[in-house]
């Protein structure tokens, strides 16, 4: 029988720094401020992209922790993201109302990361 192994993904608040307090404290009172400019359609436009990028890209590296160690992972990553943010930017920026559910077609963008990462040797 196999042991199990403890997740990657585990947080122990005993451990966390000063450097990494302020951090996080900096992000907060960022997305605050932004989100107080930014009114209370803001909250919907942007808070959702924020958030569900937040989810979308935390499954995907959760799922791709056997990459981790290959640079070409994190290189693809990082377009990923850089293409999926700019494309929700220019949509969210020309639409006038938008909902917090329509956020939910997001998740079709994760077969297509699957797809990338998974093509056979990209990332052998």
């Amino acid at each position: 029988m196999q042991a199990k192994t403890r997740s990657g993904w585990h947080f122990d608040p005993d451990a966390l720094t000063a450097r990494e307090a302020v951090i996080i404290g900096a992000g907060f009172l960022v997305i605050c401020f932004a989100f107080s400019i930014l009114g209370n359609e803001g909250y919907v436009k942007w808070g959702g992209l924020t958030l569900d990028t937040a989810a979308i890209f935390g499954y995907f590296l959760h799922d791709s922790r056997r990459y981790f160690r290959v640079s070409r992972f994190w290189k693809l990553t990082s377009i990923l993201l850089i293409v999926h943010l700019a494309a929700w930017i220019v949509l969210l920026m020309h639409v006038e109302k938008w909902g917090l559910l329509s956020f939910s077609i997001m998740v079709l963008e994760l077969p297509v990361f699957w797809h990338l990462r998974d093509r056979p040797g990209l990332l052998d």
